[in-house]
């Protein structure tokens, strides 16, 4: 296939794993006769840039639905960005069928769309990036030498972005409780001095970390819990490191609940689970080496770049038998 992909950059994931099957990615397309004149198949959207310019992506969706192509929009922050956008903007969207699947990471609040697929996906590990770095898995198993017992790393710029607080709020009462029990813990920004922290210091920090955490979404600022992953969930593991994460519903959906992910329901539970994976060190690092095993076989960008791709081609062959011959013959002007 031969696919568009328009985004603000944050989907060259998804890129990649498109490319590595061997489909053909073009970015940023706007013009709607470029479709038919370069015979590119479908169209996919980060979800917020359709309406980040929506002047013109909601003309170039309906040119697109005339002439057969499907458009596929992915939305990484549901629920958040699903309470941001008003209720004017978000129902004539699925209503007029302008958008063929709608792939999330999230299933919460989807129930009310009809009429449009509602395709799961969830991050994954970039793994051309976090990966174990010249290391192996049995090498970080075997280790013992760790430079902090707990570390995160995630943005915690809370005066820039005031989704984090919550974030920032729970790690300034973790770190009194670490600190108090003597243990060393590392609690980084990942957007430092307007630069991202290099991938090489993360994954130092996740392979001398024993225990990673995840903790709060920008998603959850909505005041309602997000049942979606961070990519720190995937990214984490893929780096060979152990991972405490927060409860999510959709965990159990690509993981084995304590066998392959450690979970904490509150602070004080974060601190009780803290204590126990740090005395556990055996099944702290089973889990450590499951989780890994699991991400690199089922939760890569080359696997949802798979799913999305079937869903895709799917779609293309119910339009082409629901339209008959022609189906994909652009619309005359």
């Amino acid at each position: 296939m031969k696919l568009a992909v328009n985004s603000r950059g944050t989907l060259v994931k998804l890129k990649e794993g498109f490319e590595e099957l061997g489909h053909e990615v073009v970015e940023n397309v706007w013009d709607h006769l470029r479709f038919r004149d370069e015979g590119i198949d479908a169209l996919i959207f980060e979800f917020p840039t359709i309406f980040n310019k929506k002047y013109q992506s909601v003309p170039l969706m309906w040119h697109l639905k005339r002439m057969g192509i499907p458009v596929i929009a992915w939305n990484v922050d549901a629920p958040w960005h699903m309470k941001r956008l008003n209720a004017f903007r978000l129902p004539p969207l699925f209503l007029l069928r302008l958008i063929s699947i709608y792939a999330t990471h999230s299933l919460q609040n989807t129930s009310w769309i009809k009429g449009v697929k509602v395709l799961y996906l969830p991050n994954a590990a970039w793994t051309r990036h976090y990966n174990l770095d010249g290391h192996t898995i049995e090498e970080l198993q075997h280790k013992h030498d760790y430079r902090y017992d707990v570390s995160f790393i995630g943005n915690l710029s809370s005066d820039r972005f005031p989704e984090h607080r919550a974030r920032s709020h729970f790690l300034k009462e973790l770190g009194k409780f670490l600190k108090e029990k003597g243990l060393s813990y590392h609690f980084v920004d990942s957007f430092r001095l307007n630069q991202p922290l290099p991938v090489s210091v993360q994954i130092a920090i996740i392979q001398n970390s024993r225990i990673n955490l995840s903790c709060t979404a920008a998603a959850d600022s909505t005041g309602v819990k997000s049942w979606g992953m961070s990519e720190r969930s995937f990214g984490v593991p893929a780096c060979g490191g152990f991972l405490l994460s927060e409860e999510r519903v959709h965990l159990k959906d690509s993981f084995d609940l304590g066998s392959e992910v450690a979970t904490y329901h509150d602070l004080e539970d974060c601190k009780r689970k803290i204590l126990y994976y740090l005395e556990h060190e055996e099944e702290r690092k089973q889990i450590m080496v499951n989780a890994h095993w699991r991400v690199m076989r089922e939760h890569t960008y080359l696997n949802r770049a798979r799913t999305l791709g079937s869903a895709i081609e799917e779609t293309r062959r119910e339009r082409t038998k629901s339209m008959g011959p022609g189906a994909l013959t652009p619309w005359p002007e």
